[in-house]
């Protein structure tokens, strides 16, 4: 199983959903005094981003990182600050977490993913398949 060395927010974070048999991800939402920017959680590759609904109408704006083990981690509901190709590093500002798509509280829906090309279409797809292998957090304590 991976572990990821801490949340997606500087300020730690709770799960607010765990994983399930249709929910293939982690939903951290962010902590009371968090700003709500988010943080990479591996280095990698950004692989692709969405800015809007598109195809997509659960996580509709979203960050895809291709880390150096070519699995994808999915920022879901976050506003991109990255492009596309941009090399992160852990701890890097990606976004800030938002409420697009189907969301009714903000937080970020993290999910791993194998491979696959990257593209949003494809992500998607795995998501919804639930191909989303488990990960967990070393710690949700802030940086």
């Amino acid at each position: 199983m991976h572990v990821y060395s801490h949340s997606p927010f500087k300020l730690g974070g709770r799960v607010t959903m765990e994983f399930s048999a249709k929910h293939r991800a982690r939903d951290v939402a962010p902590g009371t005094d968090d700003d709500g920017t988010v943080f990479a959680v591996e280095s990698g590759t950004v692989a692709g981003i969405e800015g809007g609904m598109g195809p997509n109408g659960d996580h509709a704006n979203m960050v895809i990182v291709r880390g150096s083990d070519q699995m994808l981690t999915i920022y879901g509901h976050v506003s991109p600050s990255v492009r596309a190709g941009a090399a992160i590093d852990e701890g890097d500002e990606i976004g800030d977490v938002d409420l697009s798509g189907d969301s009714t509280a903000r937080h970020v829906h993290l999910a791993r993913l194998p491979g696959g090309d990257g593209t949003v279409d494809d992500v998607l797809d795995l998501d919804r398949q639930a191909k989303g292998v488990t990960f967990q957090f070393k710690t949700l304590q802030p940086w």
